[in-house]
């Protein structure tokens, strides 16, 4: 049985004066292990979070980052190896300007749990991006109180998600997703992963392939029914200013300027639904900050964010600043692929974006050439695996989307985007990653395994989309295609004759959505070193970690936080309660159940083993 029922992982710098509203908030909600490394923190978050852990509300470890590393990715390696995170039966991986939103029963972690197929092994929630409501001040109150509107369902840029999932063997955690190590070498561990079943955030069964690679949601799998992840990043117009003084977990420079305050300072609609936890939230506050050390350290938080505010607001930017965010703010969700938002591109771009502004080229030409050549990369993609499929993308496709998404779409500005090796990195050759791990997936499924068949044919036609572009660019003229944008010759080892999966599929399923939101970086999590696979605890096949070897495996897992003098006695956070019943059944297909209330069912085909997860009651501790 695992150690803990509902863990959180996150990653925290100079969050003091908001870190006691998060904690209660999510103790209320049921996750009974809270585990936060830090790193570099000037506010006293750190010594906060020591104290919490005294008095039995989170866990702490120090973030001691190597030379050359960032803290954020340094974080989630040293998680992957710590078992006090991964002796949890459900991990969810999340910042702390992200509030859970949970729309289904009492609003509590076990109501979602409770409504899962029992074979589900992770959720990929959607965020929601919530806006500034227009307030100037820094600390106005609580921020689920306060920060009510937010972007609509359909606001493809804010589609990122975080995932609720049970460990497994291997794991590697990501900032948005869990992976598996040698995913793209091994074979059974690409299945491993492929068989697991996802559901979004309306609990219906995500894409077989997303549990893969995806980290986004799209149209054909965008759910809000159940639980949305509220994501405040940019708080009121001081509060931003302040995430520029104190910069993030991923060193990013210039991160929080405008174009990023415009792209996430959503006011378009009103969402209350966390606001049903605020009586809850509160009396846990009141009883954390009952604790006269615990009060002291907030007081000294909020006093070391004020002597700050008043910096700003003494310096001679201040109104410059605030009067260029309140611009930004009324940059409409149409408007804002002319916005220069370049913190998600690569590199040569963000170099190339420099050379075009040191020349004169406004703002706003940039942005419209960098969306048009995403655009037309993506159109690319849909266009070559419906050749693949045997079908002429003219007609198929209706004369708007080809038109807009076709060649020449990103030519028109005379734009220095197209043709560079990024660029080309795009569209077709995209694919090619997930194309691998399918097809490996599919090598090591059985013969008798009718999504073998399934996963083949969608790795040959985008097998056969890559050759076409290849043999489309070896055609060109030498003066068009340059050294630089040569496509890559790498290919899944895939050898078989079926032939290309229906249109349908091709379109919901096997076409890639590259052009639209932030995306995260190769790398983002590195290899952990030194990895014991007996200390950390390998899950069995119900997904549960042994308690043995624990203590070793925590020795490689970060720095653990010295205990605070500052007086108090340590209390244990008490686990929720429940009855756990085990039931191994073995079938073709695993249908998603509902609560009994007689809500809207759906089914899914697979051929998978299911456990009954653990019924999780309301949670009775201290805390409460």
């Amino acid at each position: 049985m695992a150690k803990h029922t509902y863990t959180i992982l996150s990653m925290m710098k100079d969050e003091g004066h908001s870190l006691v509203e998060w904690v209660a908030y999510h103790t209320h909600l049921g996750f009974d292990n809270i585990v936060v490394y830090t790193n570099n923190c000037s506010d006293g978050t750190d010594d906060m979070l020591i104290r919490l852990e005294e008095m039995g509300w989170v866990q702490h470890f120090r973030n001691d980052v190597p030379e050359g590393k960032k803290p954020q990715p340094n974080a989630l390696s040293l998680a992957s190896q710590n078992p006090e995170v991964t002796d949890s039966e459900w991990i969810l991986t999340m910042d702390a300007d992200e509030f859970l939103s949970i729309k289904v029963g009492r609003g509590w972690i076990s109501d979602i749990v409770d409504r899962m197929d029992p074979a589900a092994s992770a959720m990929a929630i959607t965020w929601r991006f919530f806006g500034s409501n227009g307030i100037t001040e820094w600390n106005p109150g609580l921020v689920i109180e306060n920060y009510t509107k937010a972007a609509p369902d359909k606001f493809k840029k804010g589609w990122g998600v975080k995932t609720l999932f049970k460990p497994f063997r291997d794991m590697k955690t990501g900032i948005h997703r869990p992976h598996i190590k040698k995913a793209k070498q091994e074979p059974e561990n690409a299945k491993l992963l492929f068989d697991q079943l996802w559901l979004n955030g309306s609990g219906d069964p995500m894409p077989d392939e997303f549990s893969l690679s995806g980290w986004r949601s799209t149209k054909p799998t965008l759910g809000y029914d159940w639980a949305e992840m509220n994501h405040y990043a940019v708080k009121s117009y001081e509060g931003y200013l302040l995430r520029r003084v104190r910069g993030n977990v991923n060193n990013k420079p210039d991160k929080y300027n405008d174009a990023y305050f415009a792209m996430f300072d959503r006011n378009e609609e009103e969402h209350t639904n966390v606001q049903r936890h605020l009586r809850g939230t509160k009396k846990r506050m009141a009883k954390i900050l009952s604790d006269p050390v615990m009060r002291d350290l907030q007081d000294k938080a909020l006093a070391f964010h004020q002597n700050r505010v008043k910096i700003l607001r003494d310096g001679g930017e201040y109104d410059h600043w605030v009067a260029e965010l309140k611009e930004a703010s009324k940059v409409p969700i149409d408007g804002l692929d002319e916005v220069l938002f370049v913190q998600h591109l690569p590199k040569d771009w963000q170099d190339k974006v420099k050379e075009l502004q040191a020349q004169g080229v406004p703002d706003k030409q940039i942005a419209k050439m960098i969306s048009q050549t995403q655009t037309a990369k993506k159109g690319e993609t849909r266009q070559e695996l419906l050749r693949a499929a045997g079908h002429d993308p003219e007609k198929t496709l209706d004369s708007h989307s080809f038109k807009e998404r076709g060649e020449g779409a990103a030519e028109s500005l005379d734009n220095p985007f197209m043709g560079t090796e990024a660029a080309d990195g795009l569209g077709v050759p995209l694919t090619q990653e997930r194309t691998q791990k399918i097809a490996l997936a599919a090598q090591a499924a059985g013969g008798d395994d009718p999504r073998a068949a399934n996963l083949l044919k969608k790795a040959e036609a985008a097998k056969k989309a890559l050759a076409a572009e290849q043999s489309r660019r070896a055609a060109l003229p030498l003066t068009e295609a340059s050294p630089e944008a040569e496509a890559p010759t790498t290919e899944a080892t895939v050898d078989i004759t079926d032939p290309a999966p229906p249109i349908g599929r091709i379109l919901d399923e096997a076409t890639l959505s590259v052009s639209e939101g932030v995306q995260s970086p190769p790398g983002t999590v590195p290899t952990p070193t030194q990895t014991d696979p007996a200390a950390a605890g390998a899950p069995t096949t119900t997904g549960r970690r042994p308690r043995s070897a624990k203590s070793s495996a925590a020795k490689a897992s970060g720095t653990r936080s010295a205990k605070s003098t500052s007086g108090g006695s340590k209390s244990t956070a008490a686990k929720p309660t429940g009855t756990a019943s085990t039931t191994k059944t073995t079938g073709k297909a695993s249908g998603r159940t509902r609560a009994a209330s007689g809500e809207k069912s759906a089914t899914k085909s697979r051929t998978t083993k299911s456990t009954s997860r653990k019924s999780a009651a309301r949670p009775t501790s201290a805390k409460s």
